[in-house]
């Protein structure tokens, strides 16, 4: 992929999932908002990025940009095609097209560009005009002002800040930093250096960051002295810089803390310090993290431990990132991080570098292990959006998508269960349940845990209840796993398909909103502005999908939590009269939806023990 040009000053808020394309039938197209732009610099190559939302691809339509004013005094008005359209963002990749605005000369447009936005079934378009000034050369020459040694101490492994100018990087070509001098250990041993450092990363034409090699300087202390030139290359030239003079010393790694100090089975951990090597089986790099002392009880002895851990991501050179996974055994969970306790020792790093190895000094750290915590991502969809307009209620999305989250943080109120709609910053490992319109299944099922087994004691903390689980369609059970918020419509009995739990008071609820159940129903959508008897109906109808969303999710998570706690079942075997695990059939609408002060279900014992053992509360 090219370069990247960002054009967007502000992220813009977006409704809904980035990846949703707005559905434009039935009304006239809204203009598409688009962030603001600024002045850049682009080459063969580049890829000019649009951020905004409001844009049209595939099937709901095309999204196209349009460019007027002048080059060097000559007027340009040409409308080209986006290389990529998402939902929010517009990419176009310079190539010919853009190179025949220049004549295929360097020069500078002056004017605005228009993005416009096409729906696919309407006879108009929307628009959204905003001022452009572009700059494109054939080729940068490049131009190196500064190597930013800092104190004048690097580790092994530095992203090393440049200055200058011309910087070019992706399918525009490559920016490399050629070293050329001595090194001299400390045992006094000098090493020839002639290197290139990639570039790691740029800001703007006029500054970025090298990555220092360690197979430039190896990983042991010492000095460099020499020179740095800057060489870029591209599909329309090559060109260097003149010789500058630099020289720094190379210190070993140093580990700074952990961030933060406790965390649970599943959750992520940083590293801060400085020297630190990405994992790279190519150019044969790693960083090991080494940790001695003992753990156990906080207010106890600890046993002894000696732990090798292995980052999961490298940052940067100053951070890395770990994460307290688990081996899963024939007892459950194994390894540190499997229960709660406190770790107290001392840390360090080892960096290798193909045969050559460096370590940190060790410092101390205290850390504690907290018990575990179960987080929950709630997705939707857009077969959810095809659902919803079919209850006629497509217009308060957003006002039952809280409500959804509400009814959850009910059923598990006081246990660490805890639920949202973007992946829970700090979890390496998270359940996700996908909400969408139809049963894949074709069983006209409310919810459906598709995993291949019953966890017991919820030993999986990242299982997806959604899609479709070979292994589970293998055993010849359930293959696809979420909500499905059709299937609610079966609880009509006017419906072909209504079930067992049918209820007259389920028309009497979404008859106003819903088509499919009342030729006379008024949907509710996007942009209405509700007021009265009408606004207290919608209320009503949304309070009670959000209840039978909600507790179709809490009731399908409770499963991958290992529920119902009963030897050989995964409900309880008898109606318990309100119990959430209770089988489908012993789940009237009325409970469901939590109608008109009707209780709603929850866990009783023995499922609220199981899970105030695994989740306090």
């Amino acid at each position: 992929m090219g370069a990247v040009v960002a054009l967007a000053l502000l992220a813009l808020p977006l409704a809904g999932c980035v990846d949703d394309v707005p559905d434009p039938v039935g009304a006239r197209p809204t203009p598409p908002r688009v962030a603001p732009l600024a002045p850049t610099s682009v080459v063969p190559g580049s890829v000019i990025i649009v951020d905004g939302s409001g844009f049209l691809r595939g099937e709901a339509g095309e999204t196209s940009l349009r460019l007027r004013g002048e080059v060097r005094g000559g007027a340009v008005d040409v409308t080209l095609a986006p290389t990529r359209v998402a939902a929010d963002r517009v990419e176009l990749v310079v190539g010919e097209a853009v190179a025949a605005v220049f004549g295929g000369r360097d020069g500078r447009f002056t004017g605005s560009l228009t993005v416009i936005v096409s729906p696919a079934d309407q006879p108009w378009d929307a628009r959204t005009e905003v001022p452009l000034t572009l700059d494109w050369s054939r080729f940068l020459e490049p131009d190196l002002a500064l190597v930013d040694v800092g104190a004048g101490t690097l580790a092994p492994g530095a992203l090393l800040p440049i200055a200058g100018d011309g910087f070019i990087d992706g399918a525009e070509g490559q920016t490399v930093l050629r070293l050329r001098g001595d090194f001299t250990d400390e045992a006094g041993e000098i090493l020839s250096v002639d290197a290139l450092l990639p570039l790691h990363d740029r800001q703007g034409r006029r500054q970025g960051r090298v990555f220092l090699d360690p197979g430039a300087l190896g990983l042991q202390p010492g000095r460099f002295v020499g020179q740095a030139q800057l060489r870029t290359r591209s599909a329309t030239g090559e060109g260097e810089t003149p010789l500058l003079d630099v020289a720094f010393s190379q210190g070993p790694p140093q580990v700074g803390g952990l961030s933060p100090d406790h965390a649970a089975r599943g959750q992520s951990i940083t590293l801060r310090g400085t020297g630190f090597l990405p994992g790279d089986a190519n150019a044969r790099t790693a960083t090991l993290v080494h940790a001695v002392g003992t753990f156990g009880p906080a207010d106890g002895e600890g046993a002894p431990v000696d732990l090798l851990l292995l980052p999961e991501a490298w940052i940067d050179n100053g951070e890395v990132r770990l994460a307290l996974r688990t081996v899963l055994g024939p007892e459950g969970p194994a390894g540190f991080g499997a229960s709660p306790g406190q770790f107290v020792g001392q840390i360090w790093v080892e960096l290798l570098a193909g045969f050559d190895r460096v370590e940190s000094a060790p410092v101390h750290a205290t850390f504690t292990v907290d018990p575990a915590s179960q987080w929950v991502r709630l997705v939707y969809l857009p077969g959810f959006r095809e659902g919803l307009a079919r209850f006629g209620l497509a217009g308060g999305e957003a006002r039952l998508r809280a409500l959804i989250l509400a009814v959850c943080e009910r059923d598990y109120a006081g246990l660490r269960v805890f639920f949202g709609e973007t992946p829970p910053p700090g979890q390496a490992e998270y359940m996700t349940v996908e909400i969408g319109g139809r049963d894949p299944n074709g069983l006209g099922l409310f919810g459906a845990d598709n995993s291949p087994v019953k966890d017991d004691d919820n030993w999986r903390l990242d299982e997806l209840l959604g899609g479709r689980n070979a292994e589970s369609a293998a055993a010849g059970t359930l293959a696809y796993g979420g909500v499905f918020v059709e299937s609610f419509l079966g609880l009509s009995p006017g419906q072909p398909d209504a079930n067992l739990l049918a209820d007259p008071r389920f028309d009497e609820v979404f008859g106003p909103f819903s088509p499919a159940l009342s030729g006379a129903a008024v949907p509710y959508e996007a942009g209405e502005v509700l007021a009265g008897a009408r606004a207290e109906q919608a209320e009503r109808a949304l309070s009670a999908l959000a209840n039978l969303v909600g507790s179709t999710i809490t009731h399908e998570v409770g499963h991958a939590l290992g529920l119902a706690r009963v030897p050989d079942d995964v409900h309880n075997p008898q109606d318990t009269d309100g119990g959430l695990m209770d089988k489908g059939g012993d789940r009237p609408f009325a409970e469901r939806a939590a109608l008109d002060g009707t209780p709603p279900a929850r866990f009783l014992e023995p499922n609220r023990s199981y899970l105030r053992a695994l989740f306090g509360e």
